[in-house]
């Protein structure tokens, strides 16, 4: 009797100690976060002899889109109290109200006592992201009017052409949940273990007359909106119109049922007073 309870209780603290080994925590996470940056003519279309060549014009050949890409994979990480970590395999999950803000520096490399130019920034909400390991991607455009602005084209003595280059900007993005905390960052144009530090001291260099917050474009409203549309996470636009009151439009249908009614009524009394009239004649 005595082995069997000392089976017994062996085979619980065993079942505990497996159970609360294998109790994984889990958090969302959109790892790796990867960041490209380029300039790029925006895509044209030609018509008869119309050219869109910009070859030989100075003031046109700035009149490039700077296009952050960034990709990511998006999941909920397991964790088990001895630090293993297991892919999550579950389909089905989403994660709603994900934010994204994305910082783009440019930046004079060749000036060391000014070497920050501008600052634009833009805050994306998304409606819902799946956590299904995949790879995502998302694009955020600055328009050429505001590179030019801060960059403009000039020549220098050796009567060359200087223009804006992509190592000219430096890119920061975070993805955030208001839950759980950072989701995911990346950085282009910096590295190291301190290039986030570093890109948020960039930042504070800026001179306040060139910050431009909500200057970046998405991609719905830039030139390449129409690409390839369900490889891309929906954002939410600017301002979410008000939904339809739905009590309001029966009230209001209700009144103009009345009024129809109330008319009608008011019809077959006037028709059926002049019919009265005529008999009497």
């Amino acid at each position: 009797m005595g082995k069997n309870l000392k089976s017994i209780l062996l085979f619980l603290v065993l079942s505990l100690c497996i159970g609360f080994e294998c109790r994984e925590m889990r958090r969302p996470l959109f790892t790796p976060v990867k960041v490209e940056f380029r300039l790029l003519q925006a895509p044209r279309i030609k018509a008869g002899s119309v050219s869109s060549v910009n070859r030989g014009n100075l003031h046109l050949l700035n009149r490039r889109w700077g296009v952050v890409e960034i990709s990511y994979k998006p999941r909920f990480d397991f964790e088990s109290k001895s630090g293993s970590r297991k892919k999550n395999s579950t389909p089905g999950l989403w994660l709603d109200d994900v934010v994204c803000g994305v910082r783009v520096v440019a930046c004079d490399r060749n000036n060391r006592k000014a070497p920050v130019i501008a600052l634009f920034s833009t805050r994306v909400d998304f409606w819902t992201i799946a956590l299904d390991w995949e790879e995502h991607k998302y694009f955020v455009y600055i328009p050429p009017m505001l590179i030019e602005r801060v960059m403009p084209p000039r020549r220098t003595e050796s009567k060359n052409i200087k223009i804006a280059t992509d190592a000219d900007f430096v890119v920061g993005v975070t993805f955030f949940h208001k839950k759980w905390g950072v989701l995911g960052e990346g950085i282009y144009g910096l590295k190291g273990r301190s290039a986030d530090a570093d890109f948020r001291k960039l930042m504070q260099l800026v001179p306040s007359e060139n910050v431009f917050h909500g200057s970046l474009v998405s991609r719905a409203n830039s030139p390449w909106g129409l690409n390839d549309q369900h490889q891309f996470d929906l954002e939410k636009p600017a301002r979410i119109p008000e939904p339809l009151d739905e009590a309001a439009i029966d009230k209001a249908a209700e009144a103009a049922a009345q009024e129809t009614a109330a008319a009608e009524s008011k019809r077959k009394k006037s028709s059926s007073a002049a019919g009265r009239r005529h008999r009497k004649k």
